[in-house]
């Protein structure tokens, strides 16, 4: 009889975490391997920008159901009670099965989540926390219906073994999120750019070295993990707000109060494009100190710091925004149409835009 290989857990979730549209695939997988009918990937906690709900073969509305009946809370989710349980004792990543959820489930204050759990074929399952930290918790999971029934201990077993790979991805991904806001402050030193980068929760991740001068200076504060300072027609904390909140505005612009010993400054605030989901650690938006240079090499120069658009992308948008025509550009760059179709969709995705229209606004606030 040939010997059972053990799966290759690392190369399916570390590819996810290199790639995050490949989260669900590695889910899916995951489920399928352990008898069960979907696989989850959750991220709870206030502390998360971004709080986050995979479930393989869910519909949104599926997902959306319990953030709109509040059944997250211990009182009313036994895989919440069950994991809230162990983590008070102290146990913050074991796997947790049928046997913990029977065990919480007659102190639930309501019957509403089980009942609905039933009704989409998910009462079964088992858990395990990836990460538990000040921004809040990620797990992993499998759901089962009651024709897959509860699960074994050989699934158990080769869910754990999932598990420890999903747990390495997850840090690795949180680790190249929170490296992001480092790399975007060495590309603005890198072209003289004073800037601050900010997460979703309006918190300071990142900032170059002439921006470290204006809070040494005081002209910027530190208040908690944000900063502020006075202004008009908005405080800098009043700009961020607007950057933060949904459904506002991409791009504002406030004048810094002067003090005794310096002049006035310009500071701009840019939403950067959104991702479909993160970890929690992905930049939000950028704070320019003073406006960039309004020539073609400045703004080229700012379009590839800010939108990770390469020199070429970037010269194509900035042609585009003065008003050329597809095929003068293709003549005046020396490409073919096909080719030039090809850059101006990847600079739609990255600056978060699904036309031409849309990017002449996001580029307007550059030559304002």
């Amino acid at each position: 009889m040939r010997q059972r290989h053990p799966y290759d857990w690392d190369d399916l979730f570390l590819d996810a975490a290199l790639d995050p549209g490949k989260w669900l695939g590695a889910l899916d997988t995951m489920a399928s391997r352990t008898g069960s009918s979907r696989g989850q990937l959750i991220g709870v906690g206030a502390g998360r920008d971004i709080p986050f709900n995979m479930v393989t073969s869910f519909t949104p509305a599926m997902i959306r159901k319990p953030e709109s009946h509040d059944w997250y809370s211990e009182t009313a989710n036994f895989r919440v009670a069950a994991s809230n349980r162990q983590v008070a004792r102290g146990h913050y990543d074991p796997i947790l099965h049928e046997d913990h959820y029977d065990a919480v489930i007659p102190s639930l204050a309501s019957r509403d989540y089980i009942e609905w759990c039933e009704e989409i074929g998910i009462p079964f399952g088992c858990q395990t926390n990836l990460v538990v930290d000040d921004f809040g918790i990620v797990g992993l999971s499998t759901l089962r219906s009651r024709r897959d029934g509860r699960t074994t201990p050989a699934q158990r077993q080769i869910f754990a073994e999932a598990a420890v790979a999903a747990r390495r991805a997850v840090r690795l991904q949180e680790k190249l999120e929170g490296h992001q806001a480092h790399l975007f402050a060495g590309a603005f030193d890198a072209i003289a750019i004073n800037a601050f980068i900010i997460d979703a929760r309006g918190h300071l991740l990142a900032h170059t070295v002439a921006a470290e001068a204006l809070l040494q200076s005081g002209a910027v504060r530190c208040v908690g993990q944000s900063i502020d300072a006075n202004g008009a027609p908005h405080t800098l904390r009043a700009l961020i707000q607007e950057l933060l909140v949904e459904g506002g505005a991409p791009h504002v612009r406030t004048m810094l109060a002067a003090t005794d010993e310096s002049e006035p400054l310009m500071i701009e605030g840019f939403r950067l494009p959104e991702r479909e989901w993160s970890l929690g650690r992905l930049p939000h938006a950028i704070l320019v100190v003073n406006a960039p240079r309004r020539d073609r090499a400045g703004v080229t120069a700012y379009l590839s710091a800010i939108y990770r658009l390469s020199l070429a992308e970037a010269d194509i948008a900035l042609r585009l925004f003065e008003g050329k025509t597809r095929p003068q550009i293709s003549e005046e760059r020396g490409v073919t149409s096909e080719t030039l179709r090809g850059q101006i969709k990847q600079i739609y995705q990255k600056c978060g835009v699904n036309g031409e229209a849309a990017l002449m606004r996001r580029l307007a606030p550059f030559f304002a």
